[in-house]
């Protein structure tokens, strides 16, 4: 009966999300209405709010007893053993603001404190990851894997700079990328989260860190890779076993981390 339950909320949640991606997209090309949060280089647009109200109005419509974890309307809500929604709009809202085609639509839904579904949808470029629990990951219908990669100078490593002015968070960038240009085979910075992981799970890039992030911009994302093979754990190097922590450390294989861990620490 659960397996059956999750189809429906997947099936449910992919037509909803589908659906979603055309305001994205509509709204990728078109005049925005930017503000910002707490921060200067944090940005939030119509089109943000718009697509959380939307996919959640349409979720709840099915689904009433449901609860949601969203970054516009609900980033204060905690995590229940309910079914939960965990949903970012768009991650990647500089990216979206810039006229970048990194940005896309993350949706996870979480049971028991368990991720059972993930969708990331990119419309600009038409990439839709998805993975339920047990059931592998797909791009596009097309089942993918990660890399087999386990040496750091062999591999890519996904990273995201975060431009505030701290300075405890720059002497953190600094040291880190000192580290990773040494040691790694090159950097790939997408200003998404949830792209970036959805990328190390079809093989595109093989190791990536965040931290100063929320549930939302990764959980879709951890889901996917896990289904595609891949490792997720958290930024100490122990296992991934909270769905709220964000600061995570992923790659194609156990090995991968170990070294990059054992270099950063």
């Amino acid at each position: 009966m659960a397996d059956n339950s999750n189809q429906e909320y997947f099936n449910s949640a992919l037509k909803i999300v589908l659906a979603a991606g055309e305001i994205l997209l509509k709204g990728f090309t078109s005049p925005k209405e930017i503000s910002t949060k707490k921060n200067p280089q944090d940005f939030v647009t119509q089109y943000d709010k718009l697509i959380e109200k939307t996919i959640i109005d349409n979720l709840l419509k099915l689904y009433p007893n449901h609860k949601f974890i969203a970054e516009e309307s609900a980033a204060n809500n905690v995590l229940t053993t309910e079914p939960t929604w965990i949903l970012d709009p768009i991650d990647g809202t500089t990216n979206f603001v810039q006229s970048f085609p990194f940005c896309c639509i993350s949706l996870a839904l979480a049971v028991e404190n368990d991720l059972k579904l993930g969708i990331i949808y990119n419309p600009i470029l038409n990439q839709l990851f998805t993975a339920q629990k047990g059931k592998g990951a797909y791009l596009n219908n097309e089942k993918i894997q990660v890399t087999n990669t386990e040496v750091l100078q062999n591999a890519m490593f996904g990273y995201d700079i975060i431009c505030l002015n701290n300075e405890k968070l720059i002497q953190y960038h600094y040291k880190n990328l000192n580290i990773i240009i040494k040691n790694c085979r090159g950097i790939r910075s997408l200003g998404s989260a949830a792209l970036t992981l959805c990328y190390l799970a079809m093989g595109a890039i093989d190791l990536c860190y965040f931290t100063y992030l929320k549930c939302w911009d990764v959980a879709a994302g951890i889901l996917i890779l896990q289904e595609s093979g891949g490792i997720v754990l958290d930024s100490n190097g122990g296992e991934y076993n909270n769905i709220m922590n964000a600061s995570i450390v992923a790659a194609s294989t156990r090995k991968l981390i170990e070294e990059y861990l054992s270099i950063t620490k």
